[in-house]
């Protein structure tokens, strides 16, 4: 499926939008200038700018493109498998992420999409198994956000 420039920008203000809200209602921290909603509303001011920019792009090449273009999606068997498949992992790391917990979670999600979109299986396992500790180091440790650890609760301290 593809979006034009002019509906993936209306995509883009609608997030910038909903995250600029949701941002503004975070608690402030005493003693600082800044707090937790500086992240995420510079994010959102970011994508104002990608809309602008798309926006722009579409004016330019006379906007006269469908504004969705279902390509492959509506023909081709595999791409709708590819497409189920991306939005089943989602909502498998939804329904087991807190009992199985975000590592396993994660490399069991990363293995199977990684094969099935080509990937080698040295490749596959190699992103499976370090892609989760990667961004559980970076969320979990560095930025504080706490992450499901579900079996390895008892591992918390090691890892």
């Amino acid at each position: 499926m593809r979006l034009s420039d002019a509906a993936l920008g209306m995509v883009l203000l609608g997030a910038a939008a909903a995250i600029a809200a949701v941002a503004q209602g975070f608690p402030g921290v005493p003693g600082q200038n800044f707090g937790p909603s500086l992240f995420p509303t510079a994010i959102a001011g970011g994508f104002v700018l990608c809309a602008l920019g798309l926006f722009l792009r579409h004016a330019r090449t006379g906007g006269g493109a469908r504004w969705v273009d279902p390509g492959p999606l509506i023909t081709d068997p595999r791409a709708r498998l590819d497409a189920v498949l991306v939005l089943g992992a989602v909502a498998a790391y939804l329904l087991v992420a807190e009992r199985l917990g975000f590592i396993p979670t994660a490399a069991a999600i990363l293995l199977v999409l990684t094969r099935r979109f080509g990937a080698s299986w040295r490749l596959a396992l190699a992103t499976a198994a370090l892609g989760p500790l990667a961004i559980h180091l970076m969320f979990a440790e560095w930025l504080r956000v706490p992450l499901p650890l579900g079996l390895l609760a008892g591992l918390r301290y090691a890892l």
